[in-house]
């Protein structure tokens, strides 16, 4: 996992105008596994090469998850491949497959169809995650579950009742989240705008978070207060312009960087420590 952490950042890191060890905005990166991993010969399987299997269960967590020739949900965005703060990859510690178990992407799914899904739930009690997903048809399926769908997914992109009662909507994802596609947030802000109009920021903005995993941890600032400014969003009538974010390790914080309201994005003013929040502006990519 080293290596193609390696290779996806030296691809995409700069990207933003600051080689800073951080990915700002993965969908910016052209990075391509079959054309910017080394390959392996024929044969073999060595540590500093790809397989062409490999290669390939790579490109197919990168690419989009297709149903009937469309688009049913996004690729994984790059970034988590990368270790954190504790060493561990955000790929490797929880998320993918191990010799003693399933990951949260098999264990996340298995458990939806398992306990949620009646018709999957009914002929699943014998089965291991393996095998309940090798009975879901990605092209057959997903109508099935569209009763689901309407009960629980939180994809209704008129907001006029909450905006209208005076609400104020403070969102945050981290971009290299290895275990909620940070594309569904960004996606779902943009339908958002697109439903209610340029005014959305007034009372609805998104903050993305550069290489914060899930929730926290990672390479990026993950320690931040995102309630205060709520709070003064509502009492005060002052929209956040910016959150402040730190990078802790071991007890000591390390970087400083702004978050921004998307699609605005921390830009390095050009002087000082690019470790400093204070030597970043937000601006509009």
């Amino acid at each position: 996992m080293g290596l193609l952490a390696t290779r996806v950042y030296a691809q995409c890191d700069a990207k933003d105008g600051s080689q800073d060890g951080l990915i700002d905005d993965p969908r910016r990166c052209d990075f391509q596994p079959a054309r910017d991993l080394p390959h392996c010969t024929a044969g073999s399987d060595e540590v500093n090469c790809f397989t062409a299997e490999q290669i390939a269960s790579v490109e197919r967590i990168y690419g989009d998850v297709m149903s009937q020739g469309k688009r049913f949900f996004p690729g994984w965005p790059m970034g988590a491949e990368i270790a954190g703060a504790d060493g561990q990859s955000g790929w490797i510690g929880q998320e993918i497959d191990r010799p003693n178990g399933p990951g949260a992407w098999t264990s996340f799914g298995s458990a939806f169809l398992h306990f949620v899904v009646p018709w999957a739930g009914t002929q699943s009690a014998a089965m291991d995650a393996a095998g309940l997903f090798s009975q879901f048809d990605i092209d057959r399926d997903p109508p099935r579950l569209e009763e689901l769908h309407q009960i629980l997914d939180a994809t209704d992109t008129d907001l006029s009742a909450f905006r209208k009662r005076g609400g104020k909507l403070l969102m945050y994802f981290g971009w290299a989240d290895p275990q909620l596609n940070a594309k569904m947030g960004v996606e779902y802000y943009e339908q958002v705008v697109d439903k209610m109009g340029t005014s959305t920021p007034e009372f609805f903005r998104l903050f993305m978070v550069p290489g914060m995993f899930h929730c926290g941890g990672g390479v990026g600032t993950s320690q931040f207060d995102a309630a205060t400014p709520v709070v003064q969003w509502v009492e005060a009538a002052k929209a956040p312009e910016r959150i402040e974010a730190a990078r802790v390790v071991s007890g000591k914080v390390v970087r400083t960087r702004p978050l921004c309201p998307y699609p605005q994005m921390a830009r390095y003013r050009g002087n000082g420590s690019i470790d400093e929040s204070a030597n970043f502006v937000c601006a509009k990519p």
